[in-house]
């Protein structure tokens, strides 16, 4: 009788597990994903901060700016504001977040990462 109920706990086990496994994959999935989120935000960031530095230089060149931003980052689409006011430059950069799963990018917003780095403008000589 003891070994009869062993197969039957190890079967209620097995269908447990197979109940509870989609939503740790489900977690996990999500946990990944808020990961590549938060990586590509650092990137936005970081682009931001490399176009406020070329902009803080070369006020009068947003060309240089756009192509100092995508040296940058991989991320594309970049969409680049630049703000001069007075002695100030601010560089803002937005980055349309598409999430790729199979059911978060129908349950999830979609998403625009930005950043905006200010600094002041250079005199070169």
């Amino acid at each position: 009788m003891c070994s009869n109920q062993s197969k039957h706990d190890s079967g209620q086990a097995t269908v447990e597990l197979a109940l509870v496994m989609p939503l740790i994959i489900g977690l996990l999935l999500i946990i990944l994903n808020v990961g590549l989120i938060v990586r590509d935000q650092l990137a936005v960031w970081h682009a931001a901060s490399a176009g406020a530095r070329a902009a803080s230089i070369s006020p009068e060149s947003p060309d240089v700016v756009q192509q100092a931003v995508e040296a940058e980052v991989r991320l594309r689409p970049l969409h680049l504001r630049i703000i001069r006011d007075g002695e100030l430059i601010t560089v803002e950069v937005n980055y349309p977040r598409t999430i790729g799963l199979w059911l978060l990018k129908y349950i999830s917003p979609p998403l625009t990462l930005s950043a905006t780095v200010t600094m002041h403008v250079q005199d070169v000589g």
